[in-house]
């Protein structure tokens, strides 16, 4: 076992005290035995006075250069912990004393150690942390200025040492490594881990459940306390199983950023504070470490003692967590004299079922157009039109309830109802049948009929695909692109494929360009987060629910690990609440900024009116660059800020109650960084990528709901 000079006191016998050390001028000499014995004599338990007959010890510090004569060992213990009487018998206490504990991590584990041994819960602790002190650690490690450098383990075995030089302190100032972790862990009956390696952690709990050895960790947010008993469960997986059966060989190869979604896992984000999910977003944004508050580290150590506690005395302790939220206690102050009143019990949330998808080759014409219509694709696949059917037309209606506060007036449902009828009109041209397209109604009834028309007269444009497997197996494709560069005969197809009296496409090839959008679809991002009702509005498009007809599937957004790790702490309003508050969540908006970055093109589509009937006109040519772009290879994904919609400064300032002025400047970048002129209004960003993933499928509901 480790121990550098000078880590541990040093006990003699009063015959074997080295004589320079007596003699040494510069070591002071104290004695306590006096005070002691009048202690001891004080003592209601008159049946161990005889304890005070035992020959007295002398104690070196050699940091403190200090030589202390103290009563022997079995004296010192009694007296020392008299005050423990009746919350721990002496047979409580003879158990603590041969328990050995092994700590990881001195940062929070100080306060565990130094509270255990107050306690006298432990004859020897082994105490691993690879780190020195910094003045940074100050602010929850209780030790001196005088420490500073100091390896912590060496700090918390001295302070120990000081409160009782009896209890056997080994320090480990290399951590805890593949090569000495059976060295720490052998003959250990309980082993507390606070360390920040997430690979330490596996591998700590790992060869503590192949030894029967039990883990207790304090996270010291929210008072949180965890305890795996691999003594009574050795079969137990490894924190739980929260991130499935973990073994130590499962994270050999592994990076941080594949190994930090399994550590969040851990901590269960959506029950973590606040302040602390909203910092687990800002670490090397605004914070170079996780927070964490002296009180909560002391409270760590006491909750801590109070398991072990359990452990020497033989109650229940099981397997499990427990949090001690002070915050969450003091929340709940009440006037003991007011009547307690409860909340109804809110109503269960109701999960639909996607009807199975049709055969396609069986059904007839307007119910294949319909059966199209429907896989269009919509802002957060809220698919915003009611169709209904007959033996020669399909309407697509807006359904104005399906809306958001980012569509505005229906400009986002009314460019879904225009893809929806681009669709129809392809399913029926490749039947071989002309249509004619009309919008019909106005406002939120605006709607598109789409008459098949047999003789061709006044028919409809040729829909540019003909091939109706194009259109159902168009996809979103969210992942990250490579970047590549678009050739400009690729360019040119697409910005054709939006060439219109009415309409016409931007496409941005240019990496300076693609560049200043990605720093506009970021701010966007971040202001969409911070916001309260557009952040509500954003994680309620998401789904989980297998059988869920609408909304966007989780697994559909290809998150990159580290974000999907931390989906849960995303979606806590009072850690975004805490963020703006802050003036922070720059890292918000880095997600939308590395997508539009991955990027090969983006196409800015726009129109000359900004009246509905020709959002839905654009929305027909939205969808014919979107399968045009598929066909040459491209993925598609629509990349609209935040503000697209709002047509005027006003609008858009009421989008975000406190960012509404950043959104109206983000908007003037946009319209004054591309040649939009007057009087033309964007239809959406769409960026094109190269990818080979292969993105989950968005789920429909049925056509004729």
């Amino acid at each position: 076992m480790q121990n550098p000079d000078g880590a541990v006191a040093t006990i003699y016998t009063g015959d074997t005290v080295p004589a320079d050390l007596l003699s040494d001028p510069t070591v002071s000499v104290l004695d306590i035995t006096e005070s002691s014995a009048a202690a001891f004599a004080g003592l209601l338990q008159r049946s161990l006075n005889d304890l005070f007959d035992e020959p007295p010890r002398y104690a070196h510090f050699p940091w403190r250069r200090t030589l202390v004569r103290i009563p022997g060992p079995d004296a010192y213990r009694r007296l020392r912990l008299d005050r423990n009487r009746h919350k721990m018998t002496l047979a409580d206490l003879d158990r603590a004393a041969r328990l050995r504990i092994g700590i990881v991590g001195l940062s929070v584990g100080h306060s565990i150690a130094l509270t255990l041994a107050l306690e006298g819960l432990g004859g020897e602790l082994r105490l691993a942390d690879f780190d020195t002190l910094e003045l940074t650690n100050m602010n929850r490690v209780p030790s001196s200025v005088t420490d500073v450098d100091t390896n912590k383990s060496v700090i918390a075995a001295r302070r120990i040492a000081e409160i009782d030089p009896y209890v056997r302190t080994f320090c480990f100032t290399d951590g805890i490594t593949s090569e000495n972790i059976d060295d720490f862990i052998d003959g250990l009956d309980l082993v507390i881990e606070e360390c920040d390696s997430f690979d330490v952690k596996v591998l700590v709990r790992d060869r503590c459940r192949e030894l029967g050895i039990p883990v207790v960790m304090e996270t010291s947010d929210g008072g949180t306390l965890d305890v795996e008993r691999f003594d009574l469960e050795p079969q137990r997986p490894l924190f739980h199983g929260l991130v499935g059966d973990l073994r130590a060989a499962d994270l050999r190869g592994l990076d941080r950023a594949a190994t930090t979604p399994l550590a969040v896992k851990v901590l269960e984000p959506a029950k973590v504070t606040a302040a602390m999910a909203a910092s687990a977003l800002e670490l090397g944004q605004t914070v170079t470490a996780w927070p964490q508050l002296g009180g909560d580290v002391l409270l760590g150590g006491a909750t801590v003692a109070a398991a072990v506690r359990r452990f020497v005395q033989g109650r229940p302790l099981p397997s499990g967590r427990v949090r001690f939220d002070r915050d969450a206690w003091l929340d709940g102050l009440i006037d003991p004299a007011a009547p307690q009143t409860t909340s109804a019990d809110r109503p269960a949330a109701v999960a639909t079922s996607a009807t199975d998808s049709p055969v396609v080759e069986s059904m007839s014409v307007p119910d294949l157009m319909a059966y199209a219509a429907s896989w269009a694709p919509s802002a957060g696949n809220q698919q915003p039109w009611q169709i209904h059917t007959d033996e020669h037309s399909v309407t697509i209606a807006l359904d104005p309830t399906r809306t958001s506060i980012l569509d505005v007036d229906h400009r986002a449902s009314a460019v879904a109802v225009g893809a929806a009828a681009y669709n129809a009109r392809v399913a029926a041209a490749s039947r071989g049948l002309s249509t004619q397209t009309q919008v019909v109604g106005a406002g939120d009834r605006l709607g598109v009929r789409i008459t098949l028309d047999p003789n061709d007269s006044a028919a409809d444009v040729t829909p540019a695909i003909m091939d109706l497997s194009a259109i159902l197996e168009r996809h979103t494709h969210r992942g990250r692109g490579d970047a590549s560069p678009i050739s400009a005969a690729d360019a040119e197809r697409v910005a054709t494929a939006a060439d219109t009296d009415h309409t016409r496409a931007i496409v941005l090839t240019d990496r300076a360009d693609i560049e200043r959008y990605a720093a506009i679809a970021a701010h966007s991002d971040r202001i969409r987060f911070l916001t309260p009702e557009l952040h509500r509005e954003m994680f309620a498009e998401l789904t989980d629910i297998p059988d869920d007809p609408t909304g966007i599937d989780v697994e559909s957004l290809a998150l990159p690990p580290a974000m999907k790790g931390m989906l849960d702490v995303l979606a806590r309003a009072d850690v975004m609440a805490l963020l703006d508050q802050w003036d922070a969540g720059e890292a918000l908006g880095a997600d939308a900024a590395a997508r539009v970055m991955s990027s090969s093109a983006l196409v800015i589509l726009v129109q000359d009116s900004d009246d509905l009937a020709a959002y839905v006109n654009s929305g027909q040519l939205v969808q014919q660059v979107w399968v045009i772009a598929e066909s040459l290879g491209f993925a598609v994904h629509p990349v609209t800020p935040t503000f697209l919609y709002a047509t005027d400064d006003t609008t858009v300032r009421g989008l975000s109650f406190r960012h509404g002025d950043d959104l109206v400047g983000l908007r003037r970048s946009m319209l004054a960084a591309w040649p939009i002129r007057d009087g033309e209004v964007p239809t959406i960003v769409l960026r094109l990528s190269r990818t080979d993933e292969t993105p989950a499928r968005s789920r429909r509901e049925p056509a004729g709901r």
